[in-house]
């Protein structure tokens, strides 16, 4: 993975005594009222004031002030989030260094393969969507833009998610199922925690996972993890299809060496990008 570059804030020790660092209320209840919203797409004030626990005049309050500054659009006696989001958002995704390294290869995938291609990277246990790309003829083309606006919270239900979380550390998978759960979507999805660990076994052991119908009826996919420094994974390129057209020797060995070569394309490119003292990955 990136050599982090080592931040007072990443070590407590030499900050305070304190395991709990010191927090700004009313800086954590605008980040839930943004989180609220972003979840709801759309929220009355009442309906905020219930969900973050709020007064309504309080919960007015911080809707009016977000609003004039871009952050809450109101309509029609709703609010939603505003477009003074959209920069900050794309500001963020253009400084990552792993987006910049992959977005070509996955277009390449996605027109190749005629499907979709999808980059995800973790954070904080969810799955976080940095670029897609879909083929002439991609199948989804409406399910998978619903995904990218919300990180998706179960990693063990998707190829991209399983290629990421074998190769975390076992507490923090203990720690994902944990506060997660293994929430089933289909009847092929995985449920039981030996299976699940079975399962990311033959992950670490073959380089890629696979999504039969795990997260939705008739999709399939496959993924790869992407290393850098060779053994610590950063994200994963994932190709999803329609299981009818994806099944046997082409679901299982085809599809899974593409990928492959694709996320080994991905990771020499950020290598390059890193080569003379670049900033870590965000």
């Amino acid at each position: 993975m990136i050599k982090r570059v080592l931040h007072l804030k990443d070590v407590p020790s030499l900050m305070s005594s304190d395991d709990n660092p010191r927090r700004i209320q009313s800086a954590d209840r605008v980040c839930d009222i943004l989180a609220h919203v972003r979840e709801t797409d759309r929220t009355t004030v009442s309906e905020l004031a219930e969900a973050v626990g709020l007064s309504p005049g309080t919960a007015h309050t911080y809707l009016t002030t977000l609003e004039s500054r871009g952050f809450i659009r109101k309509h029609e006696g709703t609010y939603s989030l505003g477009p003074e989001l959209l920069p900050y958002g794309e500001h963020v995704r253009l400084q990552n260094d792993l987006y910049r390294a992959a977005k070509a290869e996955l277009h390449r995938l996605a027109h190749n393969s005629d499907a979709a291609a999808h980059l995800m990277t973790e954070y904080d246990g969810r799955l976080l969507v940095l670029h897609e790309a879909f083929g002439e003829n991609a199948i989804g083309t409406e399910f998978h833009p619903q995904k990218r606006g919300r990180p998706q919270t179960h990693l063990h239900c998707t190829a991209a998610g399983k290629s990421i979380l074998a190769h975390l550390p076992d507490y923090r998978i203990a720690q994902i199922v944990k506060n997660h759960g293994l929430v089933s979507y289909t009847s092929s999805t995985i449920t039981d925690e030996t299976e699940l660990a079975i399962e990311l076994e033959s992950v670490r052991e073959h380089g890629f996972a696979l999504n039969n119908e795990e997260q939705m009826q008739g999709i399939r996919a496959v993924g790869a993890p992407v290393y850098y420094d060779g053994d610590l994974v950063v994200g994963a390129v994932s190709l999803s299809g329609s299981a009818s057209n994806w099944s046997g020797e082409r679901f299982r060995r085809e599809l899974p060496k593409t990928v492959m070569r694709t996320a080994n394309a991905v990771e020499v490119n950020l290598h390059s990008n890193l080569d003379g003292g670049a900033r870590p990955l965000v």
